[in-house]
């Protein structure tokens, strides 16, 4: 599988999201705003399975500019 990066709650005019995953090496993480670091979420792997399609898949470029909202 292909290494990827999702948001939640993105919203391109404003730059934003909520949340922040990436797929790296097959495994799953969780960008954590406060600390500037990446944690690993396994459990986001339920994507691959259908039980959730509520996320925008984005550029790594795209990553680097994104403010993480809450």
């Amino acid at each position: 599988m292909e290494d990827f990066y999702f948001a939640y709650g993105y919203d391109p005019k404003q730059n934003t999201a909520h949340r922040l995953y990436r797929f790296i090496n097959g495994n799953f993480e969780r960008y954590d705003p406060i600390g500037g670091i990446w944690n690993p979420d396994p459990e986001q792997s339920r994507i691959f399975i259908g039980e959730d399609w509520d996320y925008e898949e984005i550029t790594e470029e795209k990553v680097s500019s994104l403010q993480i909202i809450f």
